[in-house]
């Protein structure tokens, strides 16, 4: 148990569950692996309408998709249901390692009392995001071709033409050595490193003042709802 002082006396707090590093960081993978099954064919719709009108003057082309639910029904429409998963099994390889390499570090950042410091959580959770961001930038680059490939019915963008993920990673870098696998990665690095920082420091203060106001009695119903995915 932890104590903390104040005017009214010695308030106790539950101690937050340890969880073996391994474990930690396989748990954090599956859960966002779990969310990416149901995000990707927003994943496929965000990336057609993103490369739609590429390097084009503005009317002189066809506009194939005018929205998401439009965009939603072109894919399934074109390329059956299994076309909004486009890119789904390298999806999950993205979500997996980023995720993971992040929340494992968060929680690593946690155990050793780096967060307890002034800036600490903000500061754990940017690095742990630039760490994740750097780690799969290769599956994302992978993930964003494979979800651009379509009939030409409702092509939009460069066609890169990949048989599966294997051979995409093994063209890519056949045609631009290994720096080609991490291009796009000076974008990708800030971006999750400003959301890490965020999410995680602000999911940690909010489990903390939750956990002060002594909301649920000290069972192991309200410790385990206490505890995050990187506890």
């Amino acid at each position: 148990m932890l104590q903390h002082s104040s005017e009214a006396g010695l308030v106790t707090l539950p101690r937050t569950l340890a969880i073996w590093p391994p474990l930690d960081f396989a748990l954090g993978a599956a859960a966002c692996c779990g969310a990416c099954v149901f995000t990707n064919p927003l994943e496929v719709v965000k990336t057609r309408l993103q490369l739609q009108g590429e390097l084009r003057a503005r009317g002189s082309y066809q506009r194939h998709y005018h929205g998401v639910l439009q965009a939603l029904w072109a894919v399934a429409k074109a390329d059956g249901l299994r076309g909004l998963q486009k890119g789904l099994s390298v999806g999950l390889l993205y979500q997996g390692v980023m995720n993971g390499v992040r929340l494992g570090f968060y929680s690593y950042s946690e155990a050793s009392g780096f967060t307890r410091a002034p800036g600490g959580s903000l500061l754990a959770g940017a690095t742990a995001g630039a760490l994740g961001a750097f780690v799969a930038s290769p599956a994302y680059l992978v993930k964003t071709h494979l979800q651009a490939q379509t009939v030409a019915a409702i092509a939009v963008g460069h066609q890169h033409n990949h048989v599966g993920v294997s051979s995409a990673f093994v063209s890519i870098y056949r045609a631009q050595g290994i720096v080609g696998l991490w291009r796009g990665v000076n974008g990708a690095v800030p971006r999750v490193m400003v959301g890490s920082a965020v999410q995680l420091a602000t999911f940690s203060s909010a489990k903390e003042w939750v956990v002060s106001q002594q909301w649920y009695k000290q069972d192991l119903f309200g410790l385990l709802c206490s505890c995050s995915p990187f506890d």
